[in-house]
């Protein structure tokens, strides 16, 4: 039994997950196979993905409107995304005006990711909710999360009204979701529902401990809802019939998160495999993937992939200057900047790559098919403009979107393409956050 070894690191993961209140799907949502939640036109998963300090505008839309080609995106930091063009929606000319948009980084990750309601739960979470999974209703997984200032300055809340502190180590993410459904390496010939029955009496002792040392004082509530979570999440791992079989296509992480920046890039590919498996492995329908938090200056983007954009910063000391910092960078809205935004869609490619390469067993096709993922920001411009934010949708969406299109929003809000994506899984929304409609030419 790997029970000593295991303890800790276990007991961190089921607090991070008790904390960010998703460690569940709702009991009724069990009793469903998984195809019965989505008919067909209609997404089946959904991944949000946050990129902090904004872009450079003009460079960011500078494609034209309308049908996408090869070389749309040629000047544009959404160039690495062109493999992918036929399963692309830029949208041009958004407002996050009233919309939970603001000057300061906190108190615009209160707003404008929940549709401008203050404090209220970001729609991933709405979303994950409103769709269930197997193990977990929303994965969560960051690249240098940890880092963040502090939890306002998160973008992702969850349905109790608190903010998500987004867990940014691939291997802790692997060993404690998927090991439990990827049976590759049980070494001692038990059965998929012997080893689940195992982790659950080891949870039961992890958690024992927990509530021995809980004293009655302010922290009990928190400390039983933790329990009660962990407990939960356990029972529905017991439950589940997630069988992948020997593994094949599933490999745990080869980096954790050392805080090396040389690492970063491996770490947030790590992740991304990570969303990819769990979705393979049906875990769950939604996940969010965090690149640091808003205002960031913990990580200087410098890597490889995008030296030859970084003009007078992409070789020797200035490789590590503190303006290869996002958010130091950010108000000049330089090329350097500009070459710092087009790294996170190189990691986005990754992911649909990643999705590409896997099959959905679930609904047919592949992961990518049936997959809808939004990309933004919590402010606009470098110089925290509201208007013309970069953001987009890519992925199959289960052909419920239109899709190798650059689309006009003419100063709709962003909320209103929430408002959308909510109706592109079939869910019937007739309003979301502070939404006057949806986007015209987005739902096919």
């Amino acid at each position: 039994m790997k029970f000593l070894k295991n303890k800790m690191q276990r007991r961190d993961f089921l607090r991070i997950l008790a904390k960010a209140g998703l460690t569940t799907a709702f009991a009724s949502q069990f009793a469903f196979a998984p195809k019965v939640f989505a008919a067909a036109g209609e997404a089946r998963r959904f991944i949000m993905v946050f990129y902090p300090n904004g872009c450079v505008r003009d460079k960011w839309h500078s494609y034209d409107i309308g049908g996408l080609s090869a070389s749309s995106l040629d000047t544009s930091p959404l160039s690495s995304l062109n493999k992918h063009i036929n399963n692309l929606v830029p949208i041009k000319n958004l407002t996050y005006a009233g919309q939970g948009g603001s000057s300061g980084h906190p108190e615009a990750c209160r707003g404008i990711f929940s549709g401008g309601v203050d404090g209220a739960p970001s729609f991933d979470s709405e979303i994950g909710n409103a769709l269930g999974g197997n193990l977990t209703n929303n994965l969560h997984v960051g690249c240098w999360s940890s880092k963040a200032k502090g939890s306002e300055y998160m973008p992702f809340t969850n349905i109790n009204r608190n903010k998500i502190d987004v867990p940014d180590n691939p291997q802790m993410i692997y060993d404690n979701l998927l090991a439990d459904v990827v049976n590759s390496d049980n070494q001692d010939g038990l059965s998929p529902v012997d080893l689940r029955r195992q982790r659950v009496i080891e949870s039961l002792h992890e958690n024992l401990d927990l509530l021995t040392n809980n004293t009655l004082n302010i922290k009990q509530q928190g400390k039983l809802l933790t329990h009660e979570a962990s407990l939960d999440y356990y029972k529905n791992v017991l439950n589940s019939s997630l069988d992948i079989g020997d593994g094949t296509g599933f490999s745990r992480p080869n980096v954790g998160m050392s805080g090396i920046n040389e690492e970063a890039e491996a770490v947030a590919q790590a992740q991304m495999r990570n969303i990819a498996m769990a979705f393979q492995a049906n875990v769950t329908r939604t996940a969010g993937f965090q690149f640091m938090g808003a205002q960031d200056e913990s990580l200087q983007i410098n890597f490889p992939s995008i030296r030859p954009y970084m003009g007078e910063f992409g070789s020797g000391a200035r490789l590590y200057w503190n303006e290869t910092r996002s958010h130091v960078s950010s108000h000049n809205e330089s090329n350097l900047f500009n070459a710092q935004t087009r790294w996170y869609n190189i990691m986005v490619s990754y992911l649909m790559d990643q999705l590409a390469a896997r099959p959905d067993t679930a609904y047919g096709g592949t992961l990518l098919d049936n997959t809808l993922i939004l990309v933004m920001s919590e402010v606009g411009g470098g110089n925290h403009q509201q208007e013309n934010p970069g953001v987009y949708l890519a992925g199959g969406a289960g052909n419920a979107i239109n899709r190798g299109i650059a689309i006009n929003a003419n100063n709709a809000g962003m909320s209103n393409v929430y408002l959308d994506i909510a109706n592109a899984f079939g869910l019937g929304w007739n309003r979301y956050g502070n939404s006057f409609g949806g986007i015209n030419g987005l739902l096919v």
